[in-house]
């Protein structure tokens, strides 16, 4: 084990943090409005043991990437992932999570997500971190859950502190990723803030994770994309204002006002805000409905709403990539109900809805029309991955 080569002895705990797929309700958390994930199987390990100090030093498994040496509260954070590690710490800090200790940890990562795919595996970092923090000063005990009330509160404050070293998103990564419940998604609410779990009957639903291969690196270019729509959604909605009444905010100008007439404003926007509120209003949309879909059963409107995300991601957001669109077609030509780009877009993966009879023959299609003419010739081990919903972030003795 990396572990025990790297620091000698064994570790005192693993922390487990779960990837996620977002469903459906893309670029709209950080909008106040509400999403649709569903955590994964796969995620990040980190075993650890306790320093005496406050220092932490940390590995990966993962290819390129240094080892992570910092004094937890230092200034300016860390490069590579220790920027996660560190900003984990920095939320324990502005939370108030523990006080009477600030150890620190020796630690080692290893992840069965691929990275910079947009699955949330930088979250699952800080989430692994904390969980690490918490437990290695007596906060939390191996084996022991946290209560939702406990965990929003953490989901929260770690999405803080992640936008100070990462992208200026919502917190759905943090939400999902504490608060998961295997063999449901969770539609998430930030304005009121609640997580309710919707079962995905698996004799109805089969979702399969496509990584496209384009890296979606928020560190780069596609983080300063994804700040940029961030921050057209809100000129959009200041904008808004000006032709709709009672629209402080996205979650109120949706309740106040029907979509029809939401529409018509996003008309008289300047491009490309208009497209850019157009997506937010109608994704909104979709996503309260693919909850009652799932509810009820209704694969193939659940396919539909799957289908005209991605569009509206395409044309009126502007995040998807001719990779990812030939991926999502791909998926739809071998007998997906539905497909679409899921998390920040500009590269990373698809999310597939395929009917329980299809899902292998999809897989196999994906294979030889998609992975293989790329030199990808095992995908399923990295690129292609089963998308069962999965429980929520651990501690492991």
């Amino acid at each position: 084990m990396e572990f025990r080569r790297r620091f000698g002895g064994s570790p005192e705990g693993v922390a487990f943090a779960p990837g996620r797929v977002n469903l459906i309700g893309e670029h709209v958390d950080y909008c106040g409005l509400p999403v649709l994930p569903a955590a994964l199987s796969h995620g990040v390990a980190l075993a650890f043991a306790a320093r005496q100090d406050d220092r932490v030093r940390c590995l990966t498994t993962a290819p390129g990437f240094d080892e992570a040496h910092f004094t937890l509260g230092e200034t300016p954070a860390p490069a590579g992932f220790g920027r996660y590690l560190a900003a984990a710490g920095a939320a324990l800090d502005a939370g108030r999570w523990t006080t009477a200790s600030r150890a620190g940890f020796d630690g080692a990562i290893a992840s069965d997500l691929p990275v910079a795919a947009g699955l949330s595996s930088s979250s699952a970092v800080v989430i692994a971190g904390a969980l690490a923090l918490l437990a290695v000063r007596g906060r939390v005990a191996p084996g022991a859950g946290l209560p939702d009330e406990t965990a929003m509160r953490l989901a929260l404050d770690l999405a803080d502190a992640e936008h100070g070293v990462a992208i200026q998103g919502g917190a759905m990564d943090q939400s999902i990723g504490l608060g998961g419940r295997r063999g449901h998604a969770l539609h998430i609410t930030f304005e009121p803030r609640g997580w309710t779990p919707v079962p995905v009957d698996p004799s109805r639903f089969r979702f399969l994770v496509a990584y496209s291969g384009q890296r979606a690196d928020k560190g780069a270019a596609a983080g300063r994309v994804f700040d940029e729509r961030v921050r057209q959604t809100r000129e959009a909605l200041v904008l808004a204002r000006t032709f709709l009444p009672e629209a402080d905010g996205y979650p109120a100008l949706l309740a106040n006002h029907t979509l029809p007439e939401l529409l018509a404003a996003a008309a008289r926007l300047p491009a490309p805000l208009d497209g850019r509120f157009r997506h937010v209003v109608t994704e909104a949309r979709r996503t309260r409905e693919a909850v009652e879909h799932l509810r009820k059963g209704d694969a193939p409107a659940l396919g539909e709403a799957l289908d005209a995300s991605h569009e509206s991601l395409r044309r009126d957001y502007e995040v998807s990539t001719p990779d990812v669109d030939e991926l999502v077609e791909t998926a739809r030509i071998v007998g997906a109900l539905g497909a679409r780009l899921t998390g920040a877009g500009l590269g990373g993966s698809v999310v597939i809805l395929a009917s329980p009879e299809r899902k292998a023959a999809i897989r196999s299609h994906l294979t030889e029309r998609y992975y293989l003419p790329r030199g990808i010739a095992v995908p399923q081990d990295t690129h292609l991955l089963d998308a069962a919903p999965a429980g929520p972030a651990f501690l492991a003795p």
